[in-house]
């Protein structure tokens, strides 16, 4: 017989059964017993009695015995049923755990039945409630409370309330956003018996990747617009065709460059349809009158295209310089850039060249035809040309007279071969002469050769900075100069040009003064006088040494005469360091002019003077005066007043100038007559 389980307490269903029948074995044990007893005593009576009892016995023992099979086979179906549900069970939780999908089980009351290892591992706050028995409504509720459900944050009671409502009727799938950025889709389903079946499956890297797409393309979606806005800010025209010759990408720069193509409608349009169009406009100027052939030719070109660049010419007088390239991908990229105003600039230049090399031709041929010799050097003081003449006078240097050679290198090699005059006595060094001079042009400069003859070397700069020298053989007339020399000695001495500067001397000023007072006092004419000095020369002299401080007197001077533009107007060094420029027909704005075009052109010149108190450049200070003459006074007054100017203009702070108008009034012996009266602004002016 089966043993009972030791799982429960309850006594399985056939024990009743088998209770009764060993009851009744012993009960009919007894009665025949006790009835072969009372046979043996002489009771037949008792007897009879007890085998009435021994058999209704041994009738309730056999329907016993009956029962007790029956119970015995009962409880043999019920273990089998028990056994088989079991492996069910287990069976059904196998499954349950290969099953991908989470899976929960509830019954027609809305409580859990069973719930997959799957489906607790989805859902890990919420685990130790997933027990038979627990309902429905208690495990969503605890979700929402543990935060678990996204959407319930913040107000869970609507949301469980609503989640009832939807778990009651069963719709269609839905996914629903979990913590931590996990996603689930629910997919509910009503039993027959009213029960309901709910599938979870972890849908969260198939939703990352759906959101990880949806940025790649919003992401590619912004950077197209960004592409075609830079395309579009591009100046240059810019097309793309993909590996089939079909446009797809194009800027508004095309569509202004070529406006006969609808460039909107074209995407998509092959490249040969488009050419074919521009022919129809007759726009491309090299394919007209053999349109079909020109065509054929760029379709097997862009066949064959890796890089290319050509120049285009198209009606209107346009010129579009094209860079094609095929990409690894296939596709061809081509950039349209208008070139038109570099074409026409460029056929202006060839033509200016053309008319350049024509020119420069007949001034060869000029140069070549002039008596003198002329030579040019650069910015650079490098020989540019010479021409014929210059090289017959020069003929010592002919070796080295090629264009590039220095002035400073043709000058020393003139020195060493001794090409200048022998130097007796005290004689100057025409040499050193000859090269200061050349870098600052003035004045012409008479040069000894030794083979006695004399050259007058006349130089100017441009106003590229080039020297331009003419070269005049005067032998003869310095020879008829030397026969008069001793018969002009005196006249030498009394000589208008000072020795260092080239310009007048104080004897040529002060017959130039008393001849122009007169001549303007005569023709009730003004009269102006500058009278300049150099901003502490003393120091430039002991910092410099004195052939420096010549050096920079001559090129104060040249500064100063470039401002002499007028018949009678002259430069004259007044002492020292002291010049006086002479301004007849001059007012009092006209020196003022004037002082301030010395002042800007000796700014412009540069000089260092690191020794000076006032600028590390070199810097004079001007004294300006101007009067009416009359019978009444003398030149002196004028001259006087423009020495109180310039003595102003040193005190307070030198390189500026000062208008002797704007001086207080002093002696009668310092005034001129006439004085204009002071101008309404500052007459000291700084020099920057």
């Amino acid at each position: 017989m089966p043993q009972p389980s030791s799982s429960t307490a309850t006594p399985p269903a056939w024990w009743p059964s088998t209770a009764l029948v060993l009851g009744s074995a012993l009960s009919q044990a007894a009665l025949a017993l006790a009835g072969w007893q009372l046979i043996m005593a002489g009771q037949p009576v008792l007897s009879a009695v007890c085998a009435l009892a021994l058999v209704s016995l041994l009738v309730g023992t056999l329907s016993a015995w009956s029962a007790l099979q029956q119970s015995l086979q009962t409880a043999h179906q019920l273990r089998a049923e028990r056994d088989e549900a079991r492996a069910a069970r287990e069976q059904l939780q196998g499954a349950l755990r290969c099953f991908p999908d989470a899976l929960a089980l509830f019954d027609a009351e809305d409580r859990l039945i069973i719930a997959s290892d799957r489906y607790r591992e989805m859902n890990p706050t919420i685990a130790p409630l997933l027990q038979p028995g627990v309902p429905f409504e208690h495990i969503i509720r605890t979700a929402a409370q543990a935060g678990e459900i996204l959407e319930a944050i913040g107000h869970e009671d609507a949301w469980v309330k609503q989640r009832l409502a939807e778990h009651r009727t069963p719709r269609q799938d839905f996914l629903q956003a979990l913590s931590e950025n996990r996603w689930v889709r629910i997919n509910e389903c009503r039993t027959p018996d009213g029960g309901l079946i709910g599938l979870r499956t972890d849908v969260t890297d198939f939703v990352r990747q759906q959101q990880a797409l949806q940025e790649a393309r919003s992401d590619a979606q912004q950077a197209r617009r960004l592409l075609v806005r830079a395309l579009d800010a591009l100046p240059v025209a810019l097309e793309i065709f993909d590996e089939q010759d079909r446009l797809v990408i194009y800027n508004r720069a095309l569509q202004r460059m070529f406006s006969h193509i609808d460039y909107p409608a074209s995407v998509g349009r092959a490249f040969a349809d488009m050419a074919a169009e521009s022919l129809r406009h007759q726009v491309v100027l090299e394919a007209i009158g053999q349109e079909d052939a020109w065509l054929a030719r760029r379709l097997e070109e862009r066949q064959r295209l890796v890089n290319r660049t050509f120049l285009q010419a198209f009606s209107g007088e346009r010129w579009v310089q094209a860079f094609e390239t095929r990409t690894p991908e296939n596709y061809i990229v081509a950039v349209r850039l208008d070139v038109s105003d570099m074409v026409k600039q460029r056929h202006a230049l060839e033509a200016a060249q053309r008319e350049g090399l024509r020119n420069r031709q007949l001034l060869m041929d000029a140069i070549e035809a002039l008596p003198e010799g002329l030579a040019v050097y650069d910015a650079d003081d490098k020989l540019l040309l010479c021409n014929t003449q210059y090289r017959q006078m020069y003929k010592d240097l002919s070796p080295l007279l090629q264009p590039g050679r220095s002035f400073e290198e043709l000058n020393r090699y003139s020195q060493e071969q001794h090409h200048y005059a022998d130097r007796p006595g005290q004689g100057p060094d025409w040499a050193a002469l000859r090269l200061a001079s050349h870098r600052q042009p003035g004045a012409a400069l008479l040069v000894p050769m030794h083979d006695g003859r004399w050259y007058r070397v006349h130089e100017r700069q441009t106003a590229e900075r080039m020297t331009v020298g003419v070269h005049v053989d005067v032998t003869e007339l310095v020879q008829k100069e030397q026969q008069l020399a001793s018969a002009n000695e005196r006249l030498a001495t009394l000589s208008v040009t000072d020795g260092l500067t080239g310009i007048h001397n104080r004897r040529s000023f002060d017959d130039a003064m008393a001849r122009e007072w007169m001549r303007c006092q005569r023709h009730q004419l003004p009269l102006a006088l500058l009278l300049v000095d150099i901003d502490h020369f003393k120091l430039y002299n002991d910092h410099y040494g004195h052939l420096a401080g010549d050096d920079c007197l001559r090129r104060v001077a040249q500064v100063l005469v470039g401002d002499v533009r007028r018949s009678g107007e002259i430069v004259a060094r007044y002492g020292g360091e002291e010049f006086v420029i002479l301004l007849p027909g001059s007012t009092e704005d006209g020196a003022r002019e004037v002082a301030q075009r010395c002042l800007e052109r000796m700014r412009t010149e540069n000089i260092p003077h690191v020794a000076s108190l006032t600028s590390s450049r070199l810097t004079m200070s001007i004294g300006a005066a101007a009067c009416l003459p009359d019978a009444k006074s003398q030149p002196h007054a004028l001259i006087n007043a423009a020495d109180a100017a310039l003595y102003q203009a040193k005190q307070t702070g030198r390189a500026r100038y000062v208008l002797a108008s704007s001086l207080p009034p002093a002696s009668d012996a310092s005034n001129p007559p006439n004085w204009p009266p002071p101008p309404p602004h500052v007459a000291a002016t700084p020099a920057s």
